[in-house]
């Protein structure tokens, strides 16, 4: 296929979000265009996630409201997503968690890819890897500048579950849906959140003062903005409150600073009355 969509599903502690950093990298650096967008409860445990992945040999505007391959860490995730799978589609998921009725099962046994259980993740990345035809190289590199530094050892054990998760598919995975062969590109490529788009974007655009209270996801776009303040003149702030950050934003801009008040929607409701004040004075 020249574009399918892979969902990985599960609760928050499950290590959803490095199996899909790492897989969304790695199909970047095999030469395929990507669109991610994240589900996720407000809990550090618990909770229903997703972590969905498009990916194609051609640039993608948006989300499929299809799943092509469906990676599940709880039986919650199956049922939930039922109506969205595609045909055709694969669902990856243990053998503890496999219903017995459903069509186009893959039942991992991840306790033999991997006998630490905080390893499966890492195993299903392997998994999907083989699934999705990608070079196994390209990923185990991400594994190393991830886990190398900080740990060989737990370098070491993620190697050797994503290897045998990938040495498993290739056995026991029948046909399925695929990703056709994208060209590898010559020079190095970005992969950046929306967050990390609007921060340099404000970069380019000369801004010199941020206020912000924080509110996900709009908080990566401050964040990344003070991580460059010194070398950019550039003035953060964080306030106590949304009403505060925007007329802090519009005060600086009476001093004549090019202001900017990252929030999202909540955040944004919050801040009616200095939006007003912000019209009445222009």
């Amino acid at each position: 296929m020249d574009d399918l969509t892979i969902c990985i599903g599960g609760e928050a502690g499950q290590g959803l979000d490095t199996m899909g950093q790492l897989l969304a990298k790695g199909l970047i650096r095999s030469g395929y265009e990507i669109l991610v967008t994240q589900n996720y409860m407000s809990r550090i445990r618990g909770g229903h996630n997703t972590f969905t992945i498009r990916a194609g040999l051609m640039p993608l505007l948006g989300p499929s409201e299809e799943i092509h391959i469906l990676a599940a860490f709880t039986r919650e995730s199956i049922d939930l997503h039922q109506n969205e799978l595609a045909s055709p589609h694969q669902i990856l998921t243990s053998q503890e968690l496999a219903p017995q009725e459903q069509d186009n099962i893959l039942a991992v046994p991840f306790q033999d890819l991997a006998q630490d259980k905080i390893l499966h993740n890492v195993a299903a990345l392997g998994c999907l890897t083989g699934l999705l035809n990608l070079d196994p190289q390209a990923i185990s590199d991400l594994i190393q500048s991830v886990f190398g530094k900080k740990d060989p050892t737990l370098a070491q054990k993620n190697h050797e579950a994503f290897q045998n998760g990938v040495a498993w598919v290739k056995e026991h995975a029948g046909s399925g849906p695929s990703l056709n062969k994208a060209q590898k590109p010559d020079q190095p490529r970005l992969m950046l959140a929306g967050s990390e788009a609007v921060a340099l974007g404000a970069m380019a655009g000369g801004v010199n003062f941020c206020s912000f209270y924080p509110m996900t996801p709009s908080t990566g776009v401050a964040l990344n903005l003070a991580a460059h303040d010194n070398e950019l003149g550039c003035v953060v702030e964080q306030a106590e409150d949304e009403l505060s950050a925007i007329n802090m934003a519009i005060g600086a801009s009476f001093a004549g600073a090019r202001s900017i008040v990252p929030t999202s929607g909540g955040g944004f409701a919050l801040m009616g009355e200095g939006i007003s004040l912000a019209g009445m004075t222009e």
